[in-house]
């Protein structure tokens, strides 16, 4: 048995790879601790391992986080580049040594705290590798950089030049995404795509008798954000648009979205959560944001996506998704007909199936977490 710390922040879908190496490293045997803000284990504990709450970072609630145009200069400051969240790993290390740290990539500051530690380090990456090397996402995130510059000097650590250059120190980068998906470029040598980890523990309590999709019209599901976005009122106006098409239509609104405040129409049914497994199969197109977990999700079951994305990486995947043949893009503006029209059209598309078809193949030939695993306990070696 070997100690694992898995360092981890409330990106609310991007948990899911997190949650599901955790899972499976309990089920073999190790002894597992997260780190992290509270509101984790409070939507998602009871998984094996055990959880210790950030001592000095602030709190922060995905699913609620507050004032969305706040939320990412609270993100930058006080998790991603954050002195405390250095510090609480730092000292949880102390009180309780491990064989192996794995760090979300998206903490910096954590991965400066590890690289000081007689520990090897893996890098976990929930979003594709290549939004890490170079574009608008890590542009945005290294104007804080300054304050890694100053985490590392009290660290007594040399300095680096960028993230990408954090990344490259870890022992190890898990990239939970498929090398299909990736942009332009070629990963660094410590890079190991492991593809989506699709079956880890669920982030919310599943609602009950999901439509099936075994009846005669088509089964369009539509799944946005589990962290708030403001989606809401782009949820409503796409029921009232595919409440006019012949289709069965299945909404999850995740925990941010109180599913009895939207109007459905007779051919919709409206629910918090449902796992993902339970209704793609069944599922001919998904709506979506396009965040990672709900496009591999999607793909994996070789169902084509419209995507509506609103920020962060979802430009990116999208992007991706309709370059791969695999579905449509919309703004997420886009009015009612708009919505209405472009599902019909993909729903009568066989290319665009096809597409998604051949991203199912390619997703089904990586391991997800059973290999992520095999990678990190080769490091307990190190």
């Amino acid at each position: 048995m070997s100690r694992f710390l898995i360092v981890t922040w409330d990106g609310a879908g991007n948990l899911v790879s997190t949650l599901g190496i955790a899972q499976r490293l309990v089920e073999a045997g190790h002894d597992v601790r997260l780190l992290g803000h509270p509101s984790i284990d409070e939507r998602c504990g009871g998984g094996g391992w055990s959880f210790r709450p950030f001592a000095s970072a602030p709190e922060y609630d995905a699913t609620h986080p507050g004032d969305p145009a706040a939320e990412m200069p609270f993100l930058i400051q006080n998790v991603f580049f954050s002195s405390d969240v250095a510090r609480d790993t730092a000292t949880e290390f102390e009180c309780a040594p491990a064989d192996v740290l794995l760090v979300d990539a998206l903490l910096p500051a954590a991965l400066c705290a590890a690289e000081a530690l007689p520990v090897p380090t893996a890098a976990l990456f929930h979003s594709p590798y290549c939004l890490f090397r170079g574009g608008p996402l890590l542009d945005m995130i290294s104007m804080a950089f300054p304050l890694i510059t100053a985490i590392r000097s009290d660290l007594g650590l040399d300095p680096v030049e960028g993230i990408p250059q954090l990344h490259d120190r870890c022992e190890l980068a898990l990239v939970a995404s498929p090398a299909e998906f990736e942009g332009p470029g070629e990963p660094a040598p410590n890079v190991r795509f492991v593809g989506p980890i699709l079956d880890g523990p669920t982030l919310a309590p599943a609602d009950p008798a999901p439509p099936t999709g075994d009846g005669p019209k088509p089964l369009v599901v539509v799944s946005f954000s589990t962290s708030d976005m403001g989606q809401a009122p782009v949820l409503q106006r796409i029921l009232d648009a595919l409440g006019q098409i012949p289709a069965q239509v299945l909404v999850t609104t995740g925990p941010a979205v109180d599913p009895t405040g939207l109007r459905a129409a007779a051919n919709t049914e409206v629910v918090g959560y449902v796992p993902h497994g339970a209704v793609l199969p069944k599922a001919s197109v998904v709506v979506t944001h396009a965040g990672l977990g709900t496009v591999m999700a999607a793909l994996a079951h070789g169902v084509p996506l419209v995507c509506m994305p609103m920020g962060r990486d979802q430009f990116f995947n999208a992007g991706r998704v309709t370059e791969l043949g695999a579905g449509r893009t919309l703004p997420i503006d886009a009015d009612g007909s708009m919505i209405a029209d472009t599902v019909a059209s993909v729903l009568a598309d066989p290319a665009l199936r096809e597409g998604a078809k051949r991203m199912a193949t390619a997703i089904a030939g990586y391991g997800g977490a059973a290999v992520a695993v095999a990678e990190l306990e080769r490091l307990t070696a190190v």
